[in-house]
């Protein structure tokens, strides 16, 4: 049987933090996807892509301190 091991330690603030910027690249993708772009300003497209490169490059800049946030290995007793 394979046992799972924790590797990295993620706190609270860092959760609701990927949580809040991944709402806001689904609810501007959906708004790109979905709205009637003729209805749209020109400017609308561009600021909402902006909105969700801003909120990717936010989730990638947590995901890189969760990675510096290694937990300690359980030293192998013996």
């Amino acid at each position: 049987m394979t046992h799972d091991r924790l590797v990295f330690g993620v706190t609270i603030d860092q959760i609701d933090e990927l949580s809040t910027l991944l709402r806001t690249i689904t609810a501007n993708g959906d708004a790109m996807t979905f709205c009637d772009t003729e209805n749209l300003q020109p400017q609308s497209v561009s600021t909402l892509g902006e909105a969700i490169l801003d909120s990717a490059l936010a989730v990638r800049n947590i995901l890189d301190q969760v990675n510096e946030q290694r937990l300690e290995q359980e030293r192998a007793s013996g």
